[in-house]
């Protein structure tokens, strides 16, 4: 038999107990750390101009997959993007390559359904590689540099629009 003193304590604990199953009852239940749903869950109404280039393309692409796309009377997005590279180094030393950097630059327009400009400006970012004596290895090194300069910049573009739409 249990003593009165035994009860009490085993009633106590599940009382605790009952208590924890409660209070953790009103989670909805595991999230991880470094959940993005926040920033992938805004979406704005925007159109995007016809893409030029393959960097145009990759920013449209990567814009639209984070603030979302839409027809009709709505604000429009125009990006103007060019390329360019330079050496990080001095060709003074004979090496197996050398190292370059890759700047994507683009001029960006964001005009309201109106017709109102928004925001006009040009953003860049810059990708690093390395160049050989093999022309197409190198070209595609460039190639890739300035893909992931272009997403870099579109990241950049949609902070950038953002604060245009939030004025």
């Amino acid at each position: 038999m249990w003593s009165s003193e035994a009860r009490q304590l085993r009633g106590l604990a599940w009382a605790v107990a009952l208590a924890g199953v409660l209070a953790l009852g009103g989670c909805t239940g595991l999230r991880p750390v470094y959940d993005d749903a926040g920033l992938t869950a805004q979406q704005v109404e925007l159109r995007y101009a016809t893409p030029t280039s393959r960097l145009e393309q990759v920013i449209y692409q990567e814009l639209a997959l984070r603030l979302g796309k839409s027809d009709g009377d709505v604000p429009v997005v125009k990006v103007v993007t060019s390329e360019s590279s330079r050496a990080l180094t001095s060709d003074t030393v004979t090496r197996p390559f050398d190292q370059r950097e890759m700047t994507v630059t683009a001029a960006i327009t964001v005009t309201a359904a109106d017709g109102k400009v928004l925001f006009e400006g040009s953003r860049s970012q810059t990708a690093d590689y390395n160049g050989s004596d093999q022309a197409a290895a190198s070209r595609q090194a460039a190639d890739e540099a300035a893909m992931r300069a272009a997403k870099l910049l579109a990241d950049t573009i949609r902070l950038q629009i953002l604060a245009a739409l939030a004025r």
